[in-house]
């Protein structure tokens, strides 16, 4: 691909790794930028809240391989949400294998609640943390302010998402509040952000942040960046395309949900939204 912005040579990672697991479209515009976030970044451990069918977590899984070494934990109950509807095992059986046969060493899903999982990682462990679950403000912010204490010093978080419309995504955006969470705590940190793919933001939450990510953060501010990942991830985005891959089909929260599937699904919100209080 002809590199009209000039950045191809400053950014290696982007340029030298590819994706190898590819199944939803929502996301994968971004794996060029995580890929070069953490051939900068190398960190020893990654947290993903929202894994769904692995795209993310499976090209962090592959950066962090390629960039020396360290563990990556995808979090999610693969159960669904408000957002996407309810999900059978499918989902996650096809995942869990994937990773159990190309990153045994690397890769962890752990199946349990945000609020839950939390105490398993001990204060300032967390180098990257990906934000991508439930995506009404309440959740994200209490996402964001239940995971913070356990981010380490040279630590970045990420939010999909910050760019969902009701013209880029129809009525639905209208419960989306990433934008608005990511725009109250962004003044805190040193931050920047893509719109395409329905958004990434970047907080670069470490106070002592390695420099190689500062500079990412110095270069956000020069023309040619974002329209470089942008670039970049609208290749990867077509390469899906021509893949022909079948998406998923949920089905709805309705009425129609058994009891006790209704029942579980209420007591994680309830719990989201006290602690989030």
């Amino acid at each position: 691909m002809e590199d009209k912005t000039g950045y191809a040579a400053r950014f290696a990672w982007a340029e030298r790794l590819s994706p190898r697991l590819l199944k939803s479209p929502w996301w994968i515009g971004h794996i060029p930028f995580a890929f070069e976030l953490i051939g900068r970044l190398k960190p020893r451990v990654t947290v993903e809240l929202g894994t769904y069918s692995g795209s993310s977590f499976a090209a962090f899984c592959q950066a962090v391989e390629a960039s020396g070494g360290g563990h990556c934990y995808g979090v999610d109950l693969w159960e669904g949400d408000i957002h996407m509807g309810r999900f059978d095992e499918t989902l996650f059986n096809e995942i869990n294998d994937y990773l159990a046969g190309e990153h045994p060493g690397t890769a962890t899903l752990v199946r349990k609640d945000f609020n839950e999982a939390v105490s398993q990682f001990a204060d300032g462990s967390i180098d990257l943390l990906h934000i991508d679950g439930t995506h009404t403000y309440e959740a994200v912010g209490n996402d964001f302010r239940t995971w913070l204490p356990k981010m380490s010093d040279r630590s970045v978080v990420m939010f999909h998402d910050i760019n969902v419309t009701v013209q880029n995504a129809g009525p639905a955006a209208l419960k989306f509040g990433v934008r608005k969470l990511f725009d109250e705590v962004k003044g805190a940190y040193p931050h920047f952000e893509f719109a395409h793919c329905y958004g990434l933001g970047v907080l670069v939450t470490g106070k002592n942040a390695p420099a190689e990510v500062m500079e990412l953060v110095e270069m956000s501010r020069v023309p040619g960046f974002s329209d470089y990942f942008e670039a970049k991830g609208a290749a990867v985005s077509r390469r899906f395309q021509d893949m022909n891959v079948a998406l998923p089909v949920h089905d709805p929260y309705s009425a129609a949900a058994p009891l006790w599937r209704r029942a579980v699904n209420k007591l994680h919100r309830v719990s989201r939204r006290l602690i989030g209080s």
